[in-house]
């Protein structure tokens, strides 16, 4: 759930825009694993070369690739690696998993390994990044040219995409650029990417444990004063001194917990879920609108009395992912997006992040929420929309009005399928196109109505589409 957060965050679209990097994100996913025994690497080879041709940069085909998963795709970059070493720059496995787990999904390595290739794992403190860096560590000594690095998040969930997270996936990207691409690229966009030796090159950085500061401080691979199979990996001292300072944050203040209130009442949370709390979608008069609301929790799981922060601002809720935006301080609307309307995953899973940055006393906390609406409704009266066709444009065009209608009267949202434009209300704007742009260039614009869950009862309409081409 957090690569599309990661991936839409400015200052992480900051970093790729400063390194001309571009980012691909697949969903739904056709192998969450990356199972290149049952045919995923011939996939991806065709996906890259389709996207070449599409959009006009064949240097994609061959391009070095940074592959980055979260959660359950978590081992997905470490098969890509296993995989294509020679085309691995680095690897990014969020809230996910040490490079030689393995269980059912995992593919037959078969003596393939990752030495030598860049790899950061993600965990916060919430979801046992202490006991889990014994993992890394383990690995590590058991694989010494793995050049394994672990970023181990205080007061962070498993859904949280934190500003101090993006900020440092951004560095890292910027130090896997630095390491591992080649001054000199070929015309076909492949390359020889440069070889990392973590046994004699880079710096070492003292496992994080929560509350405790560490015994010995980073110093370079050869020169580090304390224990090596208590460290983990990182390029340089920059990069050690960006791990070390996160490791500080919220060092022996005292826990908080934050929740979520819906109709009035505090909602549970379930320690043994995955999802932490499950909201219900209780929708206002529009039938899309609801109201989530984040609030301090009295309470540790096993009923000890707990304070909280007094500075630092009142819980926030924010969106991980999930076809909705925030229209107010405490109200959300579903507004679907290009994931799609039948997408059963991505487009009816609401994923939440209640937080507080704590204070001088109490350390950050966060608490993930979960909510889950009908894909379609199927009760009440039909509906059906009208939506007029989009003349072809030029580039630099002037924002195009959208004029679909719903039978029922109800407002009609859209939402771009494809191409380079954005839509506000029902005003659809043509970005920018990149100049080596394969014209002409095609955008496909959804009209949905959802419907109405509260009276008068509303069937989903089926959504229309339309495309029009974009011309020089």
């Amino acid at each position: 759930m957090q690569e599309e957060p990661i991936f839409e965050h400015p200052r992480f679209r900051a970093a790729l825009a400063e390194l001309q990097f571009a980012v691909v994100w697949t969903t739904p996913p056709a192998d969450m694993f990356f199972r290149f025994d049952k045919g995923s690497g011939e996939r991806f080879t065709s996906v890259m070369k389709a996207l070449a041709v599409e959009s006009g940069y064949s240097e994609i085909a061959n391009a070095p690739v940074i592959p980055l998963g979260h959660s359950a795709a978590g081992s997905y970059p470490w098969n890509f690696a296993a995989w294509a070493p020679e085309r691995t720059a680095a690897i990014i496995s969020v809230s996910g998993q040490w490079p030689y787990y393995v269980d059912q999904n995992t593919p037959p390595w078969e003596g393939r390994n990752v030495d030598n290739v860049p790899g950061l794992v993600c965990v916060g403190e919430f979801e046992g990044a202490d006991w889990r860096a014994d993992i890394g560590l383990r690995q590590r000594a058991e694989h010494p040219q793995t050049a394994l690095s672990m970023f181990a998040e205080p007061g962070a969930g498993h859904f949280d995409v934190s500003e101090e997270k993006v900020e440092y996936l951004a560095l890292y990207l910027k130090k896997a650029a630095q390491y591992r691409l080649p001054d000199t690229v070929s015309g076909d966009g492949s390359v020889k990417l440069r070889a990392v030796d973590p046994t004699r090159q880079g710096w070492l950085v003292q496992r994080w444990r929560r509350g405790l500061a560490p015994t010995a401080q980073p110093g370079p691979v050869g020169q580090y004063k304390g224990d090596p199979k208590e460290a983990f990996w990182y390029f340089d001292e920059e990069h050690a001194a960006a791990t070390e300072r996160i490791h500080a944050f919220y060092r022996g203040r005292k826990p908080q917990r934050v929740g979520y209130v819906q109709d009035g009442e505090n909602v549970p949370t379930d320690p043994k879920s995955h999802f932490g709390t499950a909201l219900r979608f209780l929708p206002q008069s529009d039938g899309i609108s609801f109201k989530v609301t984040g609030a301090f929790l009295q309470s540790a799981t096993d009923g000890t009395p707990l304070g909280h922060a007094t500075g630092g601002g009142p819980v926030v809720i924010s969106r991980v992912c999930g076809p909705m935006v925030q229209t107010g301080p405490d109200t959300w609307s579903i507004r679907f997006n290009r994931v799609g309307t039948d997408n059963e995953k991505r487009a009816r899973d609401f994923a939440f992040m209640a937080s507080h940055p704590g204070d001088g006393e109490y350390s950050r906390a966060v608490q993930q929420g979960y909510l889950r609406i009908p894909l379609r409704n199927t009760q009440g009266a039909d509906q059906s929309i009208t939506f007029p066709a989009i003349a072809d444009q030029t580039v630099g065009a002037a924002p195009v009005t959208l004029a679909a209608t719903s039978s029922s009267g109800q407002p009609v949202y859209y939402y771009v399928r494809e191409g380079p434009a954005e839509i506000e209300g029902n005003k659809l704007r043509l970005t920018a196109l990149p100049p080596r742009s394969r014209f002409p260039v095609r955008v496909t614009v959804v009209a949905w109505q959802w419907g109405r869950a509260t009276e008068p009862l509303l069937k989903t309409a089926p959504p229309q589409e339309r495309t029009f081409l974009v011309q020089k």
